[in-house]
């Protein structure tokens, strides 16, 4: 059985500590799943230091998979970042997770 392609969408605004929280267990998730499998973040203007968190935490942790981290310049809401995201997934299914 072939396994589908999927496009894991994590839109964050001023996250850090849910990131550093979850973001190594949606790593491993991926990595089990299969190399089929992509993380995109889209960080929505955070003023927090969310993007460095994001930064140390892919490179701490073993992975498989594509992460890509997206920045937005500036805040335009929850719906804007899940959109952006949704555009640049290459998945047959597509996941929003919420941290």
């Amino acid at each position: 059985m072939v396994k589908k392609t999927v496009s894991l969408i994590i839109p964050n605004y001023n996250g850090t500590k849910l990131l550093a929280k979850n973001l190594p267990r949606v790593i491993a998730a991926a990595n089990s799943y299969s190399q089929n499998t992509e993380i995109i973040v889209v960080d929505d203007g955070s003023t927090d230091n969310s993007r460095e968190t994001l930064k140390s935490l892919i490179g701490t942790f073993r992975h498989d998979i594509s992460i890509k981290i997206i920045t937005k310049e500036k805040n335009e809401g929850f719906s804007s970042a899940c959109n952006l995201g949704v555009t640049k997934a290459r998945g047959e299914i597509v996941v929003l997770l919420n941290t």
